[in-house]
């Protein structure tokens, strides 16, 4: 690097040439590099073999250019005039040193039979091919530039760390894995194999959630928590296997339910080999919650507001009895909202911070998968669900509204709702409401309210509704 920091070269080359590497040094240096060429820096008088010697060894040229064509490879090779005299100075550096992406060759003329002029020391280098200006000219030019600059086109990414499935894998998920993989392959127009994979997602994912299993070495209440941190290698598996069905434009709003429903009645029926208890059921509970909210940020992350809209107008028939199978009744989404006793009432006051309006709460807050799932985007996909089950006029259903545990932790106002003053937003986002004019989605979203009994004592705000966000007459009023 020189004073200034710019990069500095040197170019050897064989005076056959002298004219078009003349204009590539001075497109170099309008570029930025600064280049040290015998035309510009050797004067008369000085030695031209020490010149030479210098411009190669010095510690402050970052890069030499061999610039290659007939006349300089066959000099190279017999060691003959100036261009031989710089070979003995930089075969050795080549050889003997360690840096040797200091030296590029720079191909100006290939021979009849299409291989590249090189001199013998150098025939295994990668080179830049500047032979012809075509329109491979224009990328090579760039591929020599980003080299001096150190800014290669294809980076080596930073090394993270082990996923933490290796370690916290109790259950083998591979198969799910695999079942991804198919599902983001798959091409529309063969609705067998769509089929096929959906019930095949839907049985292993079932199979290994059931195959969590409490230690019965530890009690129930710390197993639960141990329980729950092992299990989220097979939520965010469940995030990607919905991010595979968006890419395979697959009907995230029609499968998604239905393996809620599936999830819902095998984790909460006994039979021959299980018996739960309302304690135990907690585990499966506090999953398909999180899960539910989790899967609400992805879609409101990839603004697939059609498709969240069907997953939260669905009727669920769920099992309404532990112990009878046949007890099947019709459900909102606000049942996947469960009161974790267990958690609040047992965990909670044994915990380092026995005062937090929420253990289970600040666990989910602390499960992230970024870049998607993160703190900001559950507490605001938790409050949203609270909000768009009163839009939906859930009241005189079974649950009625859903109660955002996290509210506490949502910025006001919410960028979702903030947006709502763009016309083109509100076009985009209607699908989500279920209506088709500005009108009716204000009639809609008018149906929002604070609701004062949902708080916590301890907190002076209730769950915010949409309109803390945004004015009711301002809604669609800029472009």
């Amino acid at each position: 690097m020189n004073e200034k920091g710019n990069p500095k070269i040197f170019i050897s080359y064989s005076w056959a040439s002298s004219e078009r590497v003349l204009e590539l040094a001075e497109r170099l240096m309008a570029n930025g590099v600064e280049v040290i060429l015998d035309k510009w820096d050797l004067k008369e008088g000085q030695d031209k073999y020490a010149f030479m010697e210098q411009s190669v060894t010095d510690k402050t040229i970052d890069k030499v250019l061999i610039v290659c064509d007939k006349s300089y490879a066959e000099k190279a090779n017999q060691r003959a005039g100036g261009v031989g005299d710089e070979t003995v100075i930089i075969s050795p550096e080549i050889y003997g040193k360690l840096k040797q992406e200091k030296f590029i060759p720079v191909i100006f003329e290939f021979d009849i039979d299409g291989n590249p002029y090189l001199p013998a020391y150098i025939k295994s280098r990668i080179y830049i091919d500047l032979s012809a200006e075509d329109d491979n000219y224009e990328s090579e030019y760039e591929k020599l530039l980003r080299n001096i600059y150190n800014k290669p086109l294809y980076r080596k990414p930073a090394l993270g760390t082990k996923p933490e499935w290796l370690e916290n894998e109790k259950v083998e998920l591979s198969p799910i894995r695999d079942l991804i993989k198919q599902t983001r392959g798959y091409t529309c127009g063969n609705t067998t194999k769509a089929d096929f994979l959906m019930r095949k997602c839907a049985d292993e994912f079932v199979n290994a959630l059931m195959s969590y299993a409490p230690s019965t070495e530890k009690p129930f209440h710390e197993a639960l928590l141990i329980m729950i941190d092992e299990v989220k290698p097979l939520r965010d598996l469940f995030i990607e296997y919905v991010e595979a069905l968006i890419y395979a434009g697959l009907d995230v709003g029609v499968i998604v339910p239905a393996m809620f429903e599936k999830f819902y009645n095998t984790s909460h029926a006994a039979d021959e080999k299980n018996s739960f208890d309302d304690e135990k059921v907690e585990f499966y509970e506090y999953f398909l919650w999180e899960l539910f909210i989790c899967i609400t940020a992805t879609l409101l992350h990839y603004e697939r507001f059609e498709e969240l809209n069907k997953i939260l107008n669905y009727t669920y028939f769920l099992n309404n009895s532990l112990h009878n199978k046949d007890k099947v009744m019709a459900f909102n989404f606000c049942k996947f909202k469960p009161y974790l006793q267990t958690i609040e009432k047992v965990c909670k006051p044994k915990s380092e911070q026995p005062r937090l309006h929420t253990l289970a709460g600040e666990m989910l807050l602390k499960r992230e998968k970024k870049p998607i799932i993160t703190k900001a985007s559950l507490a605001t996909s938790d409050v949203v669900l609270f909000q768009l089950s009163q839009v939906f006029e859930l009241v005189d259903t079974n649950p009625c509204y859903w109660f955002p545990v996290v509210y506490y932790a949502v910025d006001i106002p919410q960028a979702i709702w903030l947006k709502l003053q763009s016309r083109s937003y509100c076009e985009k986002i209607m699908p989500l409401f279920g209506v088709s004019t500005i009108d009716e989605l204000k009639g809609k979203i008018s149906k929002c309210k604070v609701i004062n009994s949902f708080q916590y004592s301890y907190l002076m705000e209730a769950a915010p509704s949409i309109l803390c966000s945004i004015e009711l007459d301002k809604i669609g009023t800029v472009n």
